[in-house]
């Protein structure tokens, strides 16, 4: 507020405060794309899965599988009860929102979590890796339209029976 302008006066924003105000909100929308990802993998819900891509996106999953939306739901589904428990958790997000806020790249680091039984054997793999996604806002809507995941390393440990618990 300036000094010469009176007390409770509302004054309009400029474009550029505009433009950072809707570029703020489109990157809020964007990374709770990302986070809803994460939960519907967890959730094993493939309409939540769906409705973070646009119908025809892609993904290109770590060297597992690539290809539309439309055949990777029902295998990560599908997958998903190999696991007694998955957590997919995402950090150091970054959003890059291009000129026209109709298009932006994202790219966060990815850990998750994944417990499985093997001949009556549990383990706990994890893995660590990045998701690089394009994603388009078509009616209003953010979604990825293109992921590319990178698993740069995992770790498998055996869950021994009997060991304490601090719960």
């Amino acid at each position: 507020m300036s000094a010469d302008q009176p007390l409770g006066e509302k004054r309009d924003m400029s474009k550029t405060e505009n433009s950072a105000l809707q570029t703020l909100i489109d990157k809020d929308q964007i990374q709770q794309v990302l986070i809803r990802y994460c939960d519907a993998a967890d959730r094993a819900d493939e309409a939540l899965l769906r409705s973070v891509f646009h119908p025809e996106g892609t993904d290109e999953h770590a060297g597992m599988f690539a290809g539309a939306i439309d055949e990777l739901a029902p295998m990560m589904i599908k997958m998903h009860d190999k696991f007694s428990v998955t957590q997919h958790s995402i950090g150091n997000i970054v959003i890059d929102v291009d000129g026209d806020g109709e298009v932006a790249q994202s790219r966060c680091q990815i850990t998750a979590h994944h417990r499985y039984e093997v001949d009556g054997q549990h383990y706990h793999l994890v893995a660590g890796g990045r998701y690089l996604d394009h994603l388009e806002k078509r009616d209003g809507e953010w979604r990825i339209a293109s992921r590319v995941t990178h698993m740069d390393w995992s770790l498998t440990h055996r869950i021994e029976a009997g060991l304490p618990s601090p719960f």
